[in-house]
């Protein structure tokens, strides 16, 4: 969720020296150490031969000032080689993401009998020739050194059985669909809202009679149904989660008690938590198995009580703005309980995350690593001009809103896998947060004509 107070984000720290997995980096030794060192400072035999001090003065300070400035050299190099790449498997295929440019990576496998073997890797993919009756564990890293990902194992059957076959993918969305996030802005908000989109991504604290019915008669539809904004993630009963998915849907989804004697224009679509990965809305934002269990509740729960075509979809967070939330719960088999993934690619308080572009690039992780089709339900650029930005995005002039706006839908259209971009917002809220396409004087700004026309 968009959010006008700029929030700090922890940077991992740097490791040192390249151990391979599983074994400690340890801290260099500062420059002025090792200078000591070489000055003979702390020697307990400083005339032995070979000993440091035997050697003249101005020789030493030399070797010193040299390793001081190789210091100074390497110690930036050492440090940009220090992200490491996530790591996934789907079936028997390995996918990373790209890391600082990269085109160049090293595939570490260790098997369960103890062999060990690394292959070097253009490019983001790799089939690992199989080892029947074996698990192998990977790692990848970047070529220039770098950290290794996280390890990923592999159980290969026994080799009788039938060979590794690349999983089936979901089937390309039919058709992209352009909303706003809306709701609680009255019923009579959804007469002007018909201006500009036809649906809309809503909180479920929204979901009520009238509002929903004011919502239909303007001839709007609820694509997305959000459950969940903060809180601590442990502590939401998976159960009782799930039985309000169901609640919700029976009643306001594709064929539910609402839609009787109307037109059926019920919502298709549930999102499990916003920004999940987001320590500015939950206290446990790496609690990935509590996250799982409530996919897999959700999923098991609509499965029981809806037929397959009216079935709604579970959409799934990838990522908070910047901070990726997937990588985390895909290894623990969250992928199995969701039909597709959200991302919010705002394009970053400074630019750093595509600027005017948006974060395009951690949609196409999303959908290359989870194999998923991609539910962008938020991205926006503010118009408040002069102000600071926001701790998502930089600030744009209305003209520049309606540019980027319009740039970001083409492109996500071009993709074939993005199913939905919900733009991020109806109507300004705070002083620096006007991500509206109207202003709060309700007139509109000329990205609500780029929505229309979308």
């Amino acid at each position: 969720m968009a959010r006008d107070v700029m929030a700090p984000r922890r940077r991992p720290l740097a490791e040192w020296t390249d151990q391979g997995p599983g074994r400690a980096a340890q801290p260099p030794r500062s420059a002025a150490s090792l200078a000591d060192k070489l000055l003979g400072k702390g020697d307990p035999h400083p005339h032995r031969a070979g000993s440091v001090r035997s050697r003249p003065l101005s020789h030493r300070r030399g070797i010193a000032a040299a390793v001081l400035t190789a210091f100074a050299i390497l110690i930036p190099a050492v440090s940009l080689a220090s992200t490491a790449p996530t790591l996934i498997a789907h079936g028997q295929r390995l996918r990373w993401n790209a890391v600082s440019g990269e085109r160049g990576y090293r595939v570490l496998a260790q098997s369960t009998r103890g062999g060990r073997h690394v292959t070097s890797v253009t490019g983001f993919a790799l089939t690992p020739a199989p080892a029947p009756g074996e698990t192998v564990t990977y790692r990848v890293k970047a070529l220039s050194s770098g950290v290794w990902s996280n390890p990923v194992s592999i159980a290969y059957p026994e080799a009788e059985a039938e060979r590794e076959r690349e999983p089936e993918r979901p089937p390309p969305p039919e058709r992209m669909s352009v909303g706003l996030n809306a709701g609680g802005w009255g019923p009579s908000a959804f007469a002007d809202i018909a201006g500009a989109v036809r649906t809309v991504r809503m909180e479920s604290r929204f979901a009520s009679d009238t509002e929903v019915g004011a919502a239909a008669a303007a001839g709007v539809s609820v694509g997305t149904w959000l459950l969940g904004t903060g809180g601590t993630i442990g502590k939401i009963d998976p159960a009782k989660y799930a039985s309000e998915a169901v609640a919700l849907f029976s009643r306001y989804g594709r064929g539910g008690t609402f839609w009787q004697g109307r037109t059926d224009l019920g919502a298709r679509n549930i999102e499990v938590l916003n920004e999940p990965g987001g320590s500015w809305a939950w206290t446990d934002p790496s609690n990935y198995a509590a996250y799982v269990n409530i996919l897999r509740a959700v999923h098991e729960a609509l499965a029981a009580n809806f037929p397959a075509a009216t079935r709604p979809k579970v959409l799934a967070s990838w990522d908070a703005p910047n901070r990726p939330f997937g990588a985390g719960w895909v290894p623990l088999g969250g992928l199995a309980y969701c039909d597709g993934v959200t991302v919010h690619p705002y394009g970053g308080s400074r630019g750093e995350s595509g600027g005017a572009l948006g974060n395009r690039r951690s949609v196409e992780e999303a959908h290359f690593l989870s194999g998923k089709p991609v539910y962008v339900t938020e991205v926006g650029w503010p118009t408040a001009t002069g102000q600071p930005s926001t701790a998502d995005s930089q600030q744009w002039t209305d003209t520049q809103q309606a540019q980027n706006i319009a740039g970001f839908l083409g492109w996500a259209r071009s993709t074939g896998y993005v199913a939905e971009v919900d733009i991020f917002g109806y109507v300004d809220e705070t002083s620096n947060a006007q991500y509206g396409v109207e202003r709060r004087d309700r007139s509109h700004k000329p990205s609500f004509n780029v929505l229309a026309s979308a």
